[in-house]
């Protein structure tokens, strides 16, 4: 339990929307953090003094290097190397001779301190990223800002920057860089609560490699902030709450509870047949699977720990993975692996969760996963992206279609194509596949050739047309992030309508209905993969909708599977027949499931009702 510190009087309580940029709920004290920023004095040097000045460059320099190497080499221990290479880029960019030389040349030529020539050709190259067209490269700019605040710090004589916390607590910042991010982990960081930066900066992607919850975009939360202050970071939902009330400090604290301390075990009753499920108290099975961050080796560790408890008496692993978004593994690196890369990283995750099955979607780059090099669009959400660029790149996508055909040899892989929107896409894409197996029959390479494939559902087109594709595919997966922006003309990363963003709408729930009656005539498996499978309001429904397989988030799982055994099979059928015959807004379908497990008293297991709203919270206004 949280316990408020004493002799602080009690403040008002405020709430700030931003972009949950690493899902999970922090709950503790802020530590507010202040990294001043450095600017260098413009003077003229003597003749005398240009040998010193470039000595002392070169020195900074050299101790740039060391200092960024010790980041990457800690950041390798706690997030592998994937993720450690973020800092690789950096060692490459302190390395740029045509930068230093640059900078050499104004302090020998313009008799420029040096101090001041790389605040100026450091700043100059920060503003062309800020200014350019690619979102990708404007959020590198931060690290950019770290190579010229590193270089400064040692030139100017200033103080090494505080990286440790004492007490564990909620880092709260302006912004913070990726070696912040990394030598906090260290310490006693609970998550982070950052005013800029956006869902695939290197700050972002650490911190979910960290496995710690982070908000991105909360643009003037912290001034509002001091030390110690209680804060409530949710990073399911996208809010940050500042000194809560009772009732929301409660709510959270019961689900932090339940979630952690509810006892339940993958192992025994939630294994049913061949694949781990969790079953209703009257014994309808709803198959579990996870979530993965290609590239991040915490999550992968995580889901394996998952996985390994599930093992049969043979050892083998039992729960799969049922979505692997293979684009994450692109945005650590600005550009697409090699063929031979891609097939050994798809073979060793298949091996490492065999024989459970391992879905590898199809890079889903563009919308607001943008890589460097991508055309600027005006709405880039409805523009290229997704299947469209690899049917686009036939390079690149025979390349990737190869290599997940090699890793599928011990027939525990499972193919998925994202943001289809009609039956001449799939036609296409499953055109190219056939190419691809044909290539790899010419040369003798072992492959499934049953190879699984299924589809994303994850616009309103796909979701009407549903029957039309059954003949072509093996499974549906619902994406119920997509399927609610595209339905609601909402973008769910635009935090000026994120209160728009309704999860719960009829209307996208009937367009998952749709889905699942039209996979379950045609005989085919329906599963839900968006962040809607782990909103437990939401699973009385899919669960009485017939969604029969449910991939969420490692760390949501065993709640999941806890609230599922709650539930009963005919019971959620009639709640969702009820509630899709005559709801007509959001908040009608979250009263009636609320009267529905209020009837039976699962409002605290299923306790979003006290988390949601922040109740006697002030919405600062941006």
């Amino acid at each position: 339990m949280i316990v408020h510190p004493k002799n602080k009087e009690p403040k008002e309580t405020l709430r700030f929307s931003g972009i949950a940029a690493s899902r999970g709920i922090a709950i503790g004290p802020a530590y507010r953090y202040f990294r001043t920023l450095l600017y260098a004095e413009d003077r003229t040097l003597t003749p005398d003094e240009v040998g010193h000045e470039i000595e002392r460059f070169d020195t900074a320099v050299q101790k740039a290097r060391q200092e960024i190497e010790k980041v990457r080499r800690v950041a390798e221990q706690k997030v592998g190397t994937p993720a450690s290479s973020i800092f690789e880029a950096q060692m490459m960019m302190v390395s740029d001779e045509f930068i230093l030389s640059t900078i050499r040349q104004r302090i020998k030529h313009d008799l420029k301190p040096a101090a001041y020539a790389v605040d100026i050709e450091f700043s100059a190259h920060q503003h062309m990223l800020e200014t350019g067209d690619n979102p990708l490269m404007r959020e590198r700019a931060d690290d950019v800002e770290d190579i010229k605040q590193r270089l400064l710090r040692y030139l100017l004589d200033r103080k090494k920057w505080l990286s440790k916390i004492d007490v564990p607590s909620i880092l709260v910042a302006e912004m913070i860089t990726p070696a912040d991010a990394i030598l906090f982990a260290r310490s006693s960081v609970l998550g982070f609560a950052i005013d800029g930066g956006g869902v695939t900066s290197h700050v972002a992607i650490l911190a979910r490699s960290l496995g710690l919850p982070a908000l991105v975009a909360l643009h003037s939360a912290a001034e509002h902030i001091e030390t110690g202050d209680i804060i409530i970071l949710d990073g399911e939902r996208g809010e940050l709450i500042v000194s809560p009330d009772a009732e929301t400090l409660k709510g959270y604290e019961q689900e932090q509870s339940y979630v952690l301390g509810s006892g339940v075990d993958l192992t025994g009753p939630l294994l049913e047949e061949d694949a781990p499920a969790s079953r209703t108290e009257d014994g309808h099975p709803i198959k579990l699977l996870m979530n993965l961050e290609f590239g991040s080796e915490v999550a992968i560790v995580e889901a394996e720990r998952l996985s390994d408890s599930t093992a049969a008496s043979g050892g083998g692993k039992r729960l799969g993975l049922g979505l692997v978004r293979t684009e994450h593994f692109l945005l650590l690196h600005d550009d697409f692996p090699t063929e031979e890369d891609q097939t050994s990283l798809y073979r060793d995750l298949a091996e490492r969760f065999y024989p459970a099955p391992v879905t590898l979607r199809t890079f889903d780059v563009g919308g607001d996963k943008v890589l460097s090099g991508s055309y600027r669009e005006d709405n880039p959400f409805l523009g290229w992206r997704g299947l469209r660029i690899s049917l686009d790149e036939p390079d690149l996508f025979l390349a990737q279609l190869r290599a997940i055909l090699r890793a599928s040899a011990r027939n525990n892989v499972r193919l998925m194509f994202p943001m289809v929107t009609n039956v001449d896409e799939l036609s296409r894409a499953l055109a190219f596949l056939s190419e691809a197996k044909e290539s790899l029959r010419s040369t003798g390479e072992a492959f499934d050739e049953k190879l699984p494939v299924g589809i994303m559902i994850e616009v309103p087109s796909a979701a009407i047309m549903a029957a039309s594709f059954v003949p072509m595919v093996d499974y549906f997966s619902i994406g119920s992030n997509d399927l609610t922006q595209y339905t609601l003309a909402v973008d769910r990363g635009n935090d000026l309508i994120s209160t728009l963003y309704q999860e719960l709408h009829p209307a996208v729930l009937k367009l998952i209905l749709m889905t699942a009656e039209a996979g379950r005539n045609g005989g085919k498996p329906v599963s839900i993969c968006g962040e809607l499978g782990s909103y437990p309001l939401a699973t009385p429904l899919l669960v009485g909708m017939g969604i029969e397989e449910i991939s969420v988030a490692p760390s949501a799982l065993r709640a999941l599977a806890a609230r599922i055994k709650l539930l009963n099979y005919q019971e959620c059928k009639d709640l969702a027949k009820r509630i899709l015959s005559n709801s007509f807004s959001p908040e009608d379908v979250k009263r009636q499931i609320l009267e529905f497990l209020s009837a039976r008293q699962l409002i605290d297991p299923f306790s979003e009702t006290t988390l949601r709203s922040g109740f006697g919270a002030r919405l600062i206004k941006r």
